[in-house]
């Protein structure tokens, strides 16, 4: 079971602790941000021989290191709250077609951001860049329904919680987009021979978080077909990636492909 801890700032050591073997281990995993750029970096015992990166989602990206010695805890890190971009990493442990062990690290973005990697001895730096401005604890493409400033007191029940019909339809076209977005990995993760559990668990996570932005949309947007299609679409869609599906994960893929189409056209009506 992946147990969670904090994400310490500024070089704070998370985990690990020295040791002695043929191939290097993870020391620990540190977050350093600077003027217009936030890294993230992994301190190995030793230099690795091979460093790869895989863009799993547009907010999730995939870093493999190794060779590494074994064993590996793993760990789910939680960035802090003053964090604008990154939100969280986990660190597992994973296996080549050459039978070498390497590091996982999932890195989870709060919003796509470029990013480079880099080796400069025994450390990996995963640099991002990030805007000048303040970035909003809410991404930009959060689907509530916002309600006016004006009318704070508003109560449930009454006109002024119900968002204008053009509202409604902005709402859920944006939650169309989310989920078109993720349309490429989605068929990626499941049209595999073999499944990356890695990859699976950062689609369905980029899924997630379309199902929760659905569940906050308010009326009239929850009415009638698109919103229903929406719903059904992230839904088979969670189920294609699923851990515990055992089914034809690629036909699941598609039939979510197809409602969200099917949403698409009645929302471009």
């Amino acid at each position: 079971m992946i147990r969670r801890v904090v994400l310490l700032v500024a070089g704070g050591i998370l985990y690990g602790s020295p040791a002695i073997a043929a191939e290097p281990s993870v020391m620990r995993v540190a977050v350093v941000p600077s003027a217009g750029q936030m890294s993230l970096v992994v301190e190995l015992s030793d230099e690795a021989r091979s460093v790869s990166t895989q863009q799993v989602t547009p907010t999730q990206l995939l870093v493999e290191a190794g060779p590494i010695a074994l064993p590996l805890k793993r760990q789910l890190l939680t960035a802090p709250s003053g964090l604008a971009l990154l939100q969280r990493v986990s660190v597992d442990e994973g296996t080549t077609d050459a039978k070498e062990h390497v590091l996982r690290l999932g890195v989870t973005m709060k919003r796509p951001a470029p990013s480079s990697v880099r080796v400069v001895g025994r450390r990996v730096y995963i640099d991002f860049m990030v805007a000048d401005a303040p970035v909003p604890a809410v991404p930009a493409t959060a689907a509530a329904v916002p309600v006016p400033a004006q009318k704070p007191q508003a109560r449930p029940g009454t006109n002024r919680d119900v968002a204008p019909a053009a509202d409604a339809r902005q709402v859920l076209t944006g939650l169309t987009s989310r989920l078109e977005e993720i349309q490429p990995f989605l068929l990626s993760a499941t049209s595999a021979p073999v499944p990356n559990p890695v990859v699976l668990n950062a689609v369905a996570d980029a899924i997630s978080s379309v199902r929760e932005s659905l569940r906050a949309v308010q009326l009239p947007a929850r009415q009638g077909p698109p919103f229903q299609m929406l719903v059904s679409a992230a839904s088979i869609a969670a189920e294609a990636v699923s851990s515990d599906f055992h089914g034809d994960r690629a036909s699941k893929a598609k039939q979510s492909i197809a409602l969200l189409a099917a949403a698409k056209a009645q929302l471009n009506n």
